[in-house]
């Protein structure tokens, strides 16, 4: 069990990180292709790897190329949606909210937040604050620096998508699945990019549906910095939370 203890200044520096750690994806990818039995969510991508690299009793050296790069969307699309979610934790319940969303994997009682893990320790963040780094290749546990003046990153598993709810369904039959699907990702502001990762389409075909769904009045689009913004309308959120009244 990690032990992570917080003072004031270590809640107000912490946030989530922004994308996937390319590091943590490439070592924890390669714990699972050693392992004899993979969780079932790894089980066809280990399936494929090892049909793909030389049978030489080990992995290749190009195994980035073979094992993480041809994967790199569907890791970036699993982070964007635990980022999604913590956002949504962070704006309904603060700091407090975000660090109680990550259960049963982390417990968080003030001021220390305790964390699977193949190890037992505690780790003060003095003030520094931490980042919390979803990773679509963690499972069960998380991972910290060993070194306790690296920066705190913790790496945790990024949530798992729930099956899709009936009102999801009634909403695809209502209006298309691409555009449900845009509009409920929309929950939380999310850049095109992001939205279009997370439907699974292209970013010519997500824009397409995103002038149609503004235009409609069920999303609003907001600059943000060099980026913009997409985020749900009054009425957008409406639509997505009485979908189950058509069923």
């Amino acid at each position: 069990m990690l032990r992570i203890h917080f003072t004031e200044a270590d809640l107000l520096n912490t946030r989530v990180a922004t994308a996937p750690d390319a590091s943590w994806e490439l070592v924890l990818s390669l714990r699972h292709l050693r392992r004899r039995v993979v969780p079932p969510r790894y089980a066809a991508w280990r399936r494929d790897v090892v049909a793909r690299m030389p049978h030489t009793g080990g992995p290749p050296e190009d195994y980035r190329e073979v094992a993480v790069a041809p994967y790199w969307e569907d890791i970036r699309a699993s982070v964007d949606g635990d980022r999604a979610l913590r956002i949504r934790a962070l704006l309904d319940g603060g700091v407090n909210g975000l660090l109680r969303s990550y259960a049963p994997t982390m417990r968080w009682l003030p001021p220390t937040l305790h964390v699977r893990s193949a190890v037992d320790r505690d780790y003060a963040l003095r003030g520094r604050g931490l980042v919390l780094q979803p990773s679509h290749f963690c499972h069960g546990v998380g991972h910290l620096p060993e070194d306790p003046d690296a920066p705190p990153v913790l790496v945790h598993p990024a949530a798992q998508p729930q099956s899709e709810p009936p009102g999801d369904k009634a909403l695809a039959r209502l209006m298309g699945a691409t555009r449900a699907g845009i509009l409920i990702a929309a929950g939380t502001a999310c850049t095109a990019g992001e939205l279009a990762r997370r439907v699974g389409v292209s970013a010519p075909t997500v824009s397409h549906h995103l002038s149609a769904l503004r235009d409609a009045g069920l999303l609003r689009t907001v600059p943000h910095g060099a980026s913009v913004l997409h985020v749900r309308t009054r009425t957008g959120s409406a639509l997505v939370n009485s979908s189950c009244a058509f069923r």
